[in-house]
């Protein structure tokens, strides 16, 4: 067994760590890019819907594009656009520096965080797609690669993810507690801080400071939203608080919702934490909170029935559970 690496204590030893560091991909996966970057028949958008198959190659896609284009340039905002920017031949380039790797090799704790991802983008497709439709390929993209900034620390040290489960899911250990004793820094701040050396698009990087700056807003709303049993009085509530009404309404906030609702799904459907990014989701959609379980759920087992992977916790698999069952336990 390999002995766990030195975790870093300063925000700048962890950025020097992690922000260059080489994803892997699975060995499958990576053949089957080959194969779509060298057919010339390929449009943009195809390429990219293959490419979005392997998030860690997504990544690196976005953030060649993005620090290649320098400072004055807008960053790209969807994959389409970033392989626009950097053409075919950087992109084979890119893919044969990738670690080409069996799964089984790939950290068990990074393969998990990326099926929360693949759930985040699932979720967010169904529940804000059609309200989005002209920013379908920001709101995909976005979802997708939101939890970005955590792939490279677990890839380094995996051993992190159960200690987040057992010491804050299971235990209910404060995150601030955990993550000064563990990394030294506030984890918000680090994923901020990789978010914004990447240049990540601005819906990513916006939700990073709305969570690590700004929680104002955002506590704000989960107040009303708790009131989801009277809608009127929630809206009497909002059309009162203009500025708080603005920002629940942008687009770049479904972002947020969706990944809020795959990574709390990953404890419980039923946990405070879960229930609350639902009835924010219910806030934001204007639906009751049985309808909105009711979608995502369903988009939960539409996710896992694409991204199965049985060495893999997927929390569709609770909802044959009874309600109260829990997968992790003291």
């Amino acid at each position: 067994m390999s002995t766990p690496k030195p975790l870093p204590r300063t925000l700048d030893a962890w950025l020097q760590q992690l922000a260059k560091l080489p994803l892997p991909i699975e060995q499958e996966q990576h053949a089957c890019l080959r194969r779509t970057l060298g057919d010339g028949r390929r449009t943009w958008g195809e390429i990219a819907e293959a490419i979005e198959l392997s998030p860690t190659f997504a990544l690196q896609v976005l953030r060649e594009a993005n620090q290649a284009g320098g400072t004055l340039s807008d960053p790209a905002d969807s994959l389409e656009t970033a392989l626009a920017r950097l053409g075919l031949k950087r992109c084979e380039t890119l893919l044969n520096q990738a670690p080409a790797l069996p799964a089984g090799e790939i950290p068990p704790a990074l393969r998990q965080l990326l099926l929360i991802s693949q759930h985040a983008s699932h979720q967010a497709r169904g529940l804000f797609g059609a309200r989005l439709a002209r920013l379908w390929n920001e709101l995909h993209g976005c979802s997708l690669l939101f939890l970005a900034p955590l792939w490279p620390l677990l890839c380094a040290h995996p051993q992190l993810f159960e200690t987040w489960e057992q010491r804050i899911l299971v235990k209910g250990e404060r995150p601030a507690k955990v993550e000064q004793e563990l990394l030294g820094v506030p984890l918000l701040q680090l994923c901020l801080q990789l978010a914004e050396r990447w240049r990540l698009p601005e819906w990513i990087v916006q939700g990073y400071r709305l969570l690590e700056r700004d929680r104002r807003l955002l506590v704000k709303a989960l107040h009303i939203a708790r009131d989801n049993q009277h809608p009127l009085h929630q809206q009497q509530l909002l059309d009162a608080d203009i500025p708080l009404r603005r920002w629940l309404t942008q687009p770049s906030n479904c972002v947020l919702l969706a990944n809020g609702l795959a990574l709390s799904a990953h404890q419980a459907w039923n946990a405070p934490h879960s229930l609350r990014w639902q009835r924010l989701t219910g806030l934001y959609l204007q639906l009751p909170l049985a309808e909105v379980q009711q979608e995502v759920h369903r988009h939960a087992v539409s996710s896992a029935r694409l991204n199965h992977d049985a060495q893999l916790w997927h929390p569709a698999q609770a909802l044959l559970w009874p309600w109260d069952a829990r997968r992790l336990n003291p």
